[in-house]
């Protein structure tokens, strides 16, 4: 009996520490984060609005170089590449396509906390990241209703990322967030390299005059190019208008919507630019079927957070305290019953009271 109410007593004892472990250390620092192995892949349909034809521009063709309403695809794929301990190197990988055509390849890398997802500086010296802030490829495990601040590789600014409300998407309970980016520089090098640095002054004039431009940039421009010299530089502005569902357990992006452009633009010496026509506009979606695969993604990351962080820790609580009552019972039981006696030994087959020595 002793040795069963100790058993009962060591085994309940670990059964609390265990679950004191799993819910507050073992399930937050190393099973809600971003495994090492993680690679995500998504697609997104829509309709380039406006698409400007680099090559088609060139040469003159402007009723060429300006397409209108060209279906328009992204595959995004973001992965792990490596970790170091909490912290994660993580890029993503985006190729765009007009109507099949691609038109746009890029890659960016970050090193980012592996649970809070935020970017970080503190990361091996080998990694070569954007010195990036705040949230980069998703929002973070336990997302909460508050607002975040995003990264936004375009302009290499941040954006804040304001939360609007809960809703049903996919059958999982997302918090929804928007962002919002004013036209702002481009500077990211990926993107500029596919757009035209300079383009002749002569092209300039015959675009005011095709009658694609407001009159009172036709006026603008007709006033400012005599000023810049035969070959004009140019700048390119962004700006965004995203919705975001997101999984609050997971911090899985479930849908987004977007409406961005890119707006061509002409860089006076003294800094200011001035807006002509969209590079880039365009407005597309997340696919049914990446909607379904991220639901699927985020319901099977919530059920083992909740079965590693809620319900085991709650079983192995159970288990110890049943235990240690147990134990308590078995020794007061034996406290109750007293000491016990041996009993005495049996009589042998020595001499007897009559017994005489010879």
């Amino acid at each position: 009996m002793t040795k069963t109410r100790i058993a009962c007593a060591v085994v309940g004892v670990l059964s609390l520490v265990a679950a004191a472990l799993m819910a507050w250390w073992i399930t937050p620092s190393y099973v809600a984060r971003i495994p090492s192995d993680k690679t995500i892949s998504r697609n997104y349909a829509g309709t380039f609005e406006t698409l400007l034809d680099p090559q088609a521009l060139a040469t003159g063709n402007l009723l060429g170089a300006i397409k209108q309403k060209v279906p328009l695809t992204v595959a995004q794929v973001v992965k792990v590449e490596a970790t170091s301990g909490n912290t994660a190197l993580v890029s993503d990988s985006r190729t765009t396509e007009a109507n099949g055509t691609k038109v746009e390849q890029t890659k960016w890398e970050y090193a980012v906390d592996r649970k809070s997802l935020e970017a970080v500086s503190n990361h091996p010296s080998s990694w070569t990241v954007i010195p990036a802030k705040g949230l980069t490829v998703s929002w973070p495990f336990g997302a909460q209703k508050k607002n975040y601040e995003g990264w936004t590789p375009e302009t290499q600014t941040t954006t804040p990322l304001t939360y609007l409300r809960s809703e049903s998407k996919q059958g999982i309970t997302t918090y929804v967030y928007e962002a919002k980016v004013a036209p702002t520089k481009i500077v990211d090098p990926q993107i500029l390299a596919t757009l035209p640095k300079q383009l002749p002054a002569s092209l300039l004039k015959l675009l005011a005059s095709a009658g694609n431009l407001p009159a009172s940039q036709v006026a603008q421009l007709n006033q400012i190019l005599p000023q810049l010299g035969a070959e004009v530089t140019m700048a390119y502005t962004f700006q965004d208008d995203s919705t975001f569902w997101v999984d609050p357990d997971t911090g899985l992006v479930i849908d987004v919507q977007r409406n961005q452009q890119r707006v061509a633009a002409i860089a006076l010496p003294t800094g200011t630019v001035i807006p002509l026509i969209p590079a880039v506009a365009a407005t597309y979606e997340t696919t049914p079927a990446s909607q379904k695969q991220a639901a699927d993604d985020a319901s099977n990351g919530s059920n083992v957070i909740s079965w590693l962080g809620v319900y085991l820790p709650i079983i192995l609580l159970v288990l110890g305290v049943v235990l240690l009552a147990l134990a308590a019972f078995l020794f007061l039981r034996g406290r109750r019953r007293g000491p016990t006696v041996p009993p005495a030994p049996p009589a042998g087959p020595g001499p007897g009271p009559e017994a005489t020595h010879p």
